[in-house]
């Protein structure tokens, strides 16, 4: 049962994570163009991020791998056979609700621990892409803002450290300016710091700009340019509530510089739904998934999927609705939370201890409550019982 539950788990899992970093890898990819170890960086931003998106996908990849081996199971009459040996459904499938347990504790590492540290190891080194190796970023025959300067080059050699054709603009006070060109010039550090090193060029300055005419011109052999800190460390973890802990989210009762307590309480609040789903989606996953082996429903995959994001979009919808409620995000969360987790313990139950399939016990359920229309009976295109 478990090998059966785990091949189509792991494979969700992995095509998910390949999905949603499809789009990341762009972004990422544009960002180290040029470096002289882009891969490697590459690898290490993706890597960061990958707990962001398995937070979310360990509790799908759960549902839909308990799902698809509950269906396989009942459809190949492989749980008919066991029952007939005396065990229950229940017991057919406890397995799953023990792999809920295991798949919680995980998600609750993942989402406590490894997705705050990832997060602040993403922003590290996209700081460090931006701020420290600005060259990367430029571009030929782009206007690229690095300060209060306005750099453009018409040429960047394969090295991305030399360029072709270079012309700085810095404007200054009194609405002067300074305007430097140069045929060539490469990037350099002294005492760490960056600076452009240009060669055999001119500059103009203007020192007031009521006074356009008034324009110094110097030509120079060398000049170099400072344009920024080659070593500057990165601030300290915990700027937001992305940055914290699972602990430190739960004792931290003062906003910080850009969260609020009411962000903080969603965060953690969130994050331990979120884990915790783990441990009713096997069960909704198993009442859902058994059916009739002589009738199959194909609109019964769609629906299971779409419960779950629904779910979703609920948890979401909720912590965004009672940070700005009176009500506050706790509550909102687990009243979604307790609503999908009765749900899942009454119809989990119903469907151990009852006969036959889901639909066919809620259409029954339907017909004695008297003689209105049964709308499952017209979905199935059988006759109105009287």
């Amino acid at each position: 049962m478990l090998r059966s539950c785990l091949v189509p788990t792991a494979a969700t899992i992995l095509i998910g994570l390949l999905v949603l970093s499809a789009a990341r890898f762009l972004i990422i990819f544009d960002l180290v163009l040029g470096n002289d170890q882009g891969m490697l960086i590459v690898a290490r931003m993706l890597a960061a991020f990958v707990p962001h998106y398995l937070g979310f996908m360990l509790p799908l990849a759960l549902y839909w791998g308990s799902f698809t081996v509950v269906r396989q199971f009942t459809v190949n009459a492989e749980a008919s056979v066991l029952q007939a040996t005396g065990s229950s459904i229940a017991r057919c499938f406890a397995a799953l609700l023990v792999l809920g347990v295991v798949f919680a504790c995980a998600n609750l590492v993942v989402v406590g621990w490894m997705q705050p540290l990832g997060r602040y190891t993403y922003r590290a080194l996209t700081y460090h892409l931006e701020k420290a190796d600005y060259y990367l970023r430029i571009r030929d025959g782009t206007f690229t803002n690095v300060g209060p300067r306005t750099i453009f080059v018409e040429k960047i050699n394969p090295d991305r450290r030399s360029f072709e054709k270079i012309l700085i603009f810095e404007p200054r006070d009194n609405g002067g300016s300074i305007t430097i060109l140069a045929p060539r010039g490469i990037v350099t550090k002294i005492n760490d710091q960056l600076s452009l090193r240009l060669y055999a060029g001119q500059r103009l300055m203007i020192a007031d700009g009521r006074d356009p005419d008034a324009v110094q011109t110097l030509n120079f052999d060398v000049l170099d340019v400072p344009v920024g800190d080659a070593i500057q460390p990165f601030r300290p973890r915990g700027d937001d509530e992305q940055e914290l802990l699972l602990p430190e989210l739960l004792s931290q009762t003062k906003p910080l510089n850009d969260a609020s307590v009411e962000d903080i309480s969603e965060a953690a609040n969130k994050k331990l739904v979120i884990a915790l789903s783990c441990l009713f989606l096997p069960m909704l996953a198993v009442a859902l998934g058994v059916q009739s082996s002589r009738r199959r429903n194909p609109y019964q995959s769609i629906v299971v999927l779409l419960i779950v994001i629904v779910y979703q979009q609920l948890i979401d919808f909720a912590g965004d609705f009672g940070r700005d409620s009176q009500f506050g995000p706790a509550l909102v969360l687990w009243t979604v939370f307790t609503v999908y987790f009765s749900a899942s313990v009454l119809l989990f139950y119903k469907t151990t201890t009852g006969i036959g399939t889901l639909g066919d016990r809620m259409a029954s359920f339907l017909g004695r409550l008297g003689p209105m229309p049964n709308p499952l009976a017209r979905l199935r295109g059988r006759p109105q019982l009287p």
